[in-house]
């Protein structure tokens, strides 16, 4: 049987000095071999993230892989580093159990019952109200820094350009960096796009403060940041990158004049902002024509996406976004041009004969509806399969209870009481999952009449109109069906809800290469 491990710590700090990554997963693995389960590595899941929120990435992929069924357990080594909050201890831990998988601790006993519940949440509550204590107190030091005019936290890995004193609370200009700030000003200053700027510094071997490559929005980052010139804020976001920031009032900033020397003169920072006002001026970022299968249509060959483009003549196209190379990347894709108009016909006629032929949806979603049902397993109504099993696996408490009582009268031996609990346990756990699996089939059951309804309700404001249906009807049209497209200059594909199977492309005269249109 196959578990997961989850381990968690708040900061770099922590892991480093406290409780580490490491220590957790080496518990949780004898804990595994404990109980008897195999944990793949595919299946560890290790991240420094706050425990006050559900929103984190590794939790959210261990989520994800809990609905593939091949998850039995996942092992944690307490509950405040699954989470937090007692609310969110106790909503994973139900879906979890609907899901057929057992979540086990190290360092707490965890047990499915009114008591286990209630403990996990005591936990849960506690470990909460310790976090809101951590914040009050780090509040109280921070107030002290900005009092004596000292920046009131660490800088990480700092900004570019400067070390971080953490005696002083200051920062220090780094020479080097200090000189590629000033050069990356001045590119800004005399029209450089931001682009071009990036893809230099990469060429010529500079990396960022993080060791890697240098990207346009880290180069709008710097020049818009006004600590170069020797004003620090504080205060200007609250909250943090790994949950969200949100912006405040400038009347809530707090200006720190002695934090940073400046780098770069007040003349130059303007003349940069002045050019980075023009820049978006003249590239206001909106489209010029409307391209009906953005975000829909896939290169065929390396699988990026198609993104549109009009040429010489105004002549519309997709080509692939690999065919262009990035700050980061070299070109990755040799695709040729595909006419937009030759693409987004093709595809909205076999979406319009789908529109017209609504059986066929209903065909398709029945068959898919019949697929779940039979994956359940059960002859009866999914309905009173259910309540059937639920009924079944409330009455093996009292069927253990029952063994116990004949045990303490001495009615049966020591080892066949532990020979028939095994036994029950087991029966439990087949029932427990294949209850899961029924419930989640009437989940989707039911999404799937829900999507038949609308896809029909589609269909019939549509259909009478096909023919004079505007841009937004055709894109409600393909989300509505889950349209892909996968296209190279000889053929497409259409995927969807409705599989609409593959098409040869029209002859190549209507095709071009990337060397043609760039000639």
């Amino acid at each position: 049987m196959k578990a997961a491990i989850y381990c968690r710590v708040s900061t770099e700090d922590q892991e480093r000095e406290g409780t580490s990554l490491d220590s957790q997963l080496e518990a949780c693995l004898n804990k595994a071999r404990e109980l008897g389960y195999k944990v793949p590595e595919g299946l560890i899941f290790r991240e420094t993230y706050s425990g006050l929120t559900l929103d984190r990435p590794e939790l959210a992929k261990l989520r994800h892989k809990a609905s593939d069924n091949e998850i039995k357990a996942i092992i944690v080594y307490t509950p405040d580093r699954l989470c937090r909050v007692g609310e969110d201890i106790l909503s994973l831990a139900k879906e979890f159990k609907l899901r057929g998988i057992k979540l086990a601790f190290v360092k707490e006993q965890w047990e499915d019952t009114l008591n286990g519940k209630l403990i996990a949440f005591i936990l849960g509550w506690a470990s909460e109200f310790e976090a809101a204590q951590i914040r009050e107190r780090t509040m109280r030091g921070k107030r002290v820094y900005l009092d004596r005019g000292q920046l009131p936290q660490g800088t990480g890995q700092g900004l570019y350009g400067y070390k971080w004193d953490k005696t002083t609370k200051k920062r220090i200009p780094i020479e080097f960096e200090a000189k590629v700030v000033e050069r990356v000003f001045t590119m800004v200053a005399e029209g450089m796009s931001r682009f071009s700027i990036a893809r230099k510094l990469n060429e010529q071997g500079i990396p960022t403060k993080s060791r890697g490559k240098w990207h346009p929005l880290t180069i709008s980052r710097m020049v818009s940041n006004s600590s170069y010139i020797g004003l620090t804020y504080f205060g200007k976001t609250r909250g943090s990158r790994k949950t969200s920031l949100q912006p405040q009032p400038q009347q809530q900033w707090k200006l720190l004049p002695d934090v940073t020397p400046p780098i770069v003169s007040k003349e130059l920072f303007e003349q940069a902002q002045k050019a980075l006002q023009r820049s978006r001026e003249l590239r206001p970022g909106k489209a010029l024509h409307q391209y009906l299968l953005t975000g829909y249509a896939f290169c065929g060959h390396c699988n990026s996406p198609l993104v549109g483009s009009c040429l010489r003549g105004g002549y519309r196209y997709y080509h692939c976004r690999g065919t262009y190379p990035t700050a980061t990347r070299e070109r990755i894709c040799s695709a040729h041009y595909i006419r937009a108009g030759q693409l987004e016909e093709i595809v909205w006629q076999k979406v319009r004969e789908v529109l017209e032929n609504p059986q066929v949806i209903a065909a398709e979603l029945r068959r898919q509806a019949e697929a779940y049902r039979t994956s359940g397993g059960c002859d009866l109504p999914i309905d009173k399969e259910i309540a059937t099993l639920r009924r079944k696996v409330r009455g093996y408490d009292s069927q253990k209870s029952r063994l116990i009582k004949l045990f303490r009268h001495d009615e049966i031996s020591e080892d066949s009481i532990l020979d028939e609990l095994n036994q029950l346990e087991r029966d439990r756990q087949v029932d427990e999952e294949k209850l899961a699996n029924l419930i989640r089939a009437k989940e989707q059951l039911a999404k799937i009449a829900k999507a038949e309804v609308k896809l029909n309700e589609f269909c019939e404001r549509v259909r009478q109109n096909l023919s004079q249906c505007t841009f937004a009807d055709k894109r409600l049209a393909l989300e509505a069906l889950d349209i892909k497209v996968i296209a190279t200059p000889e053929q497409i594909e259409i995927r969807g809800a409705i599989p609409m199977g593959v098409t040869s492309m029209p002859s190549s005269d209507s095709l071009l290469t990337t060397e043609q249109t760039s000639a």
